[in-house]
């Protein structure tokens, strides 16, 4: 009990003591440039029927066999995205994706709704968090004038980020990055890969009229001891499709009764994730630190956050299952 309400002051102390939020730029101090960039990214925003399809080409390790299957989320169902902007000053948007299945007659699959990735976008960012080996990241900042891309994992922590300006000048806006990141967790869930665990990633993404595709061209990588080995390249892309907002109806109450808690989990990894040092979690977690996030997230999201002690507390337990995962050996 002690320990607990050492904790939940921890989490008081913390709201107390954040810094006051930074004078962003306004709508209309901000570049034109911004401005498109702006709308490219809250274009984005929507209802998706999503197609997921990546393909092994080139082995690049000597007696490595191209993995000849085709990852197809689409197979034997329909997978969609309901995808909602927040707003966060001027300078940054979040993309909440939440992922639905439906059967081949349209209704719901049971239990499919999830809170899938986060796409934090930042122009000007004072930093980014750079994956530089298995279970690591370290703050770096970027240069130049230019948008960070933050995708999350399911609980909100750390995948990857990547900094680069948005293309703006032609038909349709386009942004365009490489990055190093941890192996993709459609390969290890779905495709049960262990012979790799890092991918060198370059990523497209070309917002249209009524879609917007992301493009991947990757290199699997063995990464152990400092030293990479590559194993084989891929290509693979992520196609939303734009759908009627009607047909995402059947996640939008799921959504509204758990954003109060999402908003939460959001500013207590903001808090964390301060840029002041690397980021090194534990290896073969059990359970992992999105499962526990989950559970907390089950205790509270029909709870009102609006109240201080209801508020802490649930921001002592995300901190807790924080640092819980977190290797004791990294500099905090």
């Amino acid at each position: 009990m002690r320990k607990n309400m050492m904790v939940i002051g921890w989490a008081l102390a913390l709201a107390a003591c954040a810094q006051a939020p930074k004078t962003e730029k306004t709508e209309t101090t901000a570049t034109a440039p911004e401005r498109s960039a702006r709308s490219a990214i809250h274009a984005m925003a929507g209802c998706y029927l999503v197609d997921y399809s990546y393909t092994e080409t080139d082995g690049l390790k000597k007696g490595y066999a191209l993995d000849r299957r085709v990852y197809d989320v689409n197979k034997n169902k329909s997978v969609k995205e309901w995808i909602y902007a927040d707003d966060i000053g001027d300078n940054r948007i979040r993309l909440q994706h939440v992922l639905f299945a439906t059967d081949p007659s349209g209704k719901l699959v049971e239990k499919s709704q999830l809170k899938h990735q986060a796409e934090d976008w930042e122009f000007g960012a004072p930093f980014r968090y750079e994956f530089t080996g298995p279970s690591r990241w370290t703050p770096t900042a970027p240069a130049g004038s230019v948008w960070t891309r933050r995708i999350t994992n399911l609980d909100d922590g750390l995948r990857y980020q990547c900094s680069s300006p948005w293309k703006t000048d032609t038909e349709f806006p386009e942004w365009a990055c490489e990055n190093y990141a941890p192996i993709p967790g459609r390969e290890t869930r779905d495709m049960g890969r262990k012979d790799y665990n890092t991918l060198q990633r370059w990523t497209r993404i070309t917002v249209y009229r009524d879609n917007w595709l992301e493009r991947q061209e990757n290199t699997k990588t063995i990464d152990e001891n400092g030293r990479r080995a590559t194993l084989a390249k891929e290509v693979g892309k992520n196609w939303y499709v734009r759908l009627p907002d009607s047909d995402c109806d059947v996640v939008k109450e799921f959504v509204e009764k758990r954003r109060p808690f999402w908003a939460l989990l959001r500013e207590t990894w903001d808090e964390v994730l301060n840029g002041r040092g690397e980021f090194v979690e534990k290896k073969n977690q059990s359970p992992p630190r999105y499962a526990k996030m989950m559970e907390i997230e089950g205790r509270y999201f029909e709870k009102d956050l609006n109240k201080a002690d209801v508020r802490a507390e649930a921001k002592a337990e995300i901190l807790r299952a924080i640092d819980d995962s977190r290797s004791p050996k990294a500099a905090r």
